[in-house]
């Protein structure tokens, strides 16, 4: 069902995203979650990218995606991110505020394809709407669906 959702969705949003104002690479971004306002897609760096990526890498190493869960560690590596104040610009220049904030996940080391993906968290749901309108409405056919089975 997940595949079939994905495959139907037309709303791609490209943007910019910036770490402390520079420039640090590109995304595409898809709806993945319209009540919780999430949207996540690929990755794409530039070289800007690579003189924060040890930050970004240094998260999974205490989340247990990539080594030990080590709930302290984990929580130095946030506020290094939350220093990085990352920010996601759309290409019309809109600068998307998340409620939640703006992740990238970088297992470059571990994998071949596709080792890069940003996800924008808990955009409000006017902008989502307006940013990804058919979003709304397949998680409502989908819903209304399941409700029928």
């Amino acid at each position: 069902m997940e595949d079939e959702l994905n495959k139907s969705r037309t709303d791609i949003l490209r943007c910019n995203v910036h770490a402390n104002g520079k420039l640090v690479g590109s995304a595409e971004l898809i709806p993945t979650d319209p009540p919780m306002g999430c949207a996540s897609g690929p990755f794409y760096p530039n070289d800007g990218y690579r003189k924060i990526q040890p930050i970004i890498r240094e998260y999974h190493l205490y989340d247990g995606t990539l080594g030990e869960v080590n709930g302290q560690k984990r929580l130095e590596a946030e506020a290094k991110i939350d220093a990085l104040r990352l920010s996601v610009i759309t290409e019309d220049g809109e600068v998307l505020d998340p409620e939640v904030g703006v992740h990238i996940s970088d297992f470059s080391e571990e994998l071949d394809e596709d080792p890069y993906q940003l996800d924008v968290l808990g955009l409000p749901f006017d902008i989502y709407d307006r940013l990804f309108p058919l979003a709304w409405q397949e998680y409502l056919d989908r819903v209304k669906g399941k409700e029928q089975d």
